[in-house]
């Protein structure tokens, strides 16, 4: 299910104290800019403008170089983490009526 199309409902703790909730969200998106049917690693050989794990310089005339964590068997397609720590607060009065 799409995450627009879950209803989630927070828990109730009979305590009535305050809790700390951790909600995690992974997804990855594929990117459509090829044919990843007809399109291999292979076909660009040493002409291939990507490789693992490139050596960057950041700043000109620096030797200061910059490692990217680029994995080219993984390179089309982008993963997202989300988590976000939040505290659920008791239920007031007011609260409870409504739905």
């Amino acid at each position: 299910a799409y995450l627009g199309d879950t209803d989630m409902q927070l828990p109730h703790f009979p305590s009535g104290e305050a809790k700390r909730c951790v909600l995690r969200v992974r997804y990855n998106i594929t990117t459509g800019d090829y044919d990843p049917a007809n399109t291999f690693a292979d076909s660009n050989r040493a002409k291939s403008p990507v490789t693992n794990d490139p050596t960057i310089n950041i700043l000109t005339g620096e030797t200061l170089g910059l490692t990217l964590a680029i994995n080219t068997a993984q390179f089309g397609r982008t993963f997202q983490d989300r988590s976000h720590i939040f505290k659920i607060l008791p239920q007031t009065e007011k609260m409870a009526r409504k739905h």
